[in-house]
């Protein structure tokens, strides 16, 4: 097995034996659905554009896993290998520092992708939240948005000064995010002032896309969002890869 797959493995398992990550990871986001859908989904509401509340709101519960990966899960994990000494010894290896992000990348994005897709389907499957749009394309947005915030995470890996700042930042960060996702409001029905302040969200905007993508918009018609997103992957990736280190400084 090669180094690449050795780590990604080893780094898979470890993911599995810290449930608390897993769950924010994979399982928060299905919860939510299925309990909000259970609490609120009445059936068509004008209020929704004559949806219910799940058919309206679905597409943004994926960019609760991409806030939670993005700016608590990553970094945090990043910053407890380092303060732990792991990465000082994996830099006495032979392995090239791409070597170990190309696989903790791998780990993290497959999973982010399992919990955006289980939370789709279930909405789909449970609360007939049927999409009208593309599926390929739903999903290669989610996989543009996961990207990016991945990249993210890495900047703030090696932004934070340790992993208790990056608990506390990382978690005023992800309420923050998650409240403007639009997955507990409708965005669209919320006030043009609130609206206008979410703008500055990138999870906004991820929000936008999705839900554009899901309802049977265009992607041509979704350049800003897009932009945004491949425009973090540039940024972000570019500061992580700088930021990057193997030990505390």
């Amino acid at each position: 097995m090669t180094g690449y797959g050795a780590l990604t493995t080893t780094l898979f398992r470890s993911q599995l034996r810290e449930p608390v990550g897993l769950f924010f990871s994979f399982v928060f986001a299905p919860l939510l659905v299925l309990i909000l859908g259970l609490l609120f989904d009445s059936g068509p509401d004008p209020a929704f554009g004559g949806r219910s509340f799940i058919q309206a709101t679905l597409p943004a519960f994926p960019s609760l896993v991409l806030a939670i990966i993005g700016v608590l899960l990553v970094p945090g994990g990043q910053l407890a290998l380092r303060e732990s000494g792991a990465l000082r010894r994996l830099r006495l290896t032979p392995l090239r520092p791409a070597t170990f992000v190309a696989a903790d990348l791998t780990v993290n994005f497959l999973i982010g992708m399992a919990g955006m897709i289980a939370a789709l389907a279930l909405g789909w499957l449970a609360f007939d939240a049927t999409p009208s749009g593309n599926l390929a394309a739903v999903l290669a947005a989610a996989a543009l948005g996961l990207v990016a915030f991945l990249a993210l995470g890495y900047t703030l890996a090696g932004l934070y000064p340790s992993s208790g700042a990056a608990t506390g930042i990382g978690n005023v960060l992800m309420i923050l995010l998650i409240l403007s996702s639009g997955a507990f409001v409708p965005l669209e029905t919320m006030p043009d002032g609130v609206q206008a302040i979410m703008n500055f969200s990138p999870v906004r905007h991820f929000a936008d896309l999705l839900q554009g993508l899901w309802h049977g918009e265009a992607w041509s018609a979704l350049l800003l969002p897009t932009g945004i997103m491949v425009a973090m992957i540039v940024v972000f990736g570019i500061l992580g890869s700088l930021l990057f280190r193997w030990e505390r400084a």
